[in-house]
């Protein structure tokens, strides 16, 4: 069995061979994501072949997945994109529910994580509309102003 202990040390040697790598390669990677990424891909494929392993393990490492390439998103789309944070975070989160739990009321949530993308779909072709204005910016600064 998987314990924590086992994958703190795991992990972080990963993470440290990532780091050394990175500063003798020209890639441009992040060294944190790629040990995380790749951790939990790496748990995901033990558990598949039979090895125990905690699925909670695997879900917060997915989580930490998650978090990440949201801020890089957010990084990297324009701003007006930003309103599809929410729908980007409920999605990611449910997947990873089906990929480590039981894939329970599945047919209910994607018909409900659906209409959540379609009402912010919405709001995003109407942004510049005047009854969708203050809606969008709400949405996009929902992150900035606390």
């Amino acid at each position: 069995m998987i314990t924590l202990p086992w994958l703190i040390a795991i992990s972080t040697l990963w993470f440290l061979v990532l780091a050394l790598l990175k500063s003798r390669l020209s890639w441009k990677f992040c060294a944190a994501c790629v040990a995380i990424s790749s951790t939990w891909i790496a748990l995901l494929i033990l558990r598949f072949v039979g090895i125990p392993v905690d699925p909670l393990f695997i879900g917060i490492f997915m989580g930490e997945s998650i978090v990440g390439l949201y801020y890089l998103l957010e990084k990297r789309l324009s701003e007006k994109w930003q309103i599809f944070r929410w729908p980007y975070l409920i999605t990611a989160t449910s997947a990873i529910y089906f990929i480590v739990g039981a894939p329970r009321y599945a047919i209910n949530a994607v018909a409900l994580l659906f209409i959540i993308w379609i009402v912010f779909g919405i709001v995003y072709a109407m942004r510049n509309s005047p009854s969708f204005k203050k809606v969008s910016e709400r949405l996009i600064a929902c992150c900035k102003d606390w």
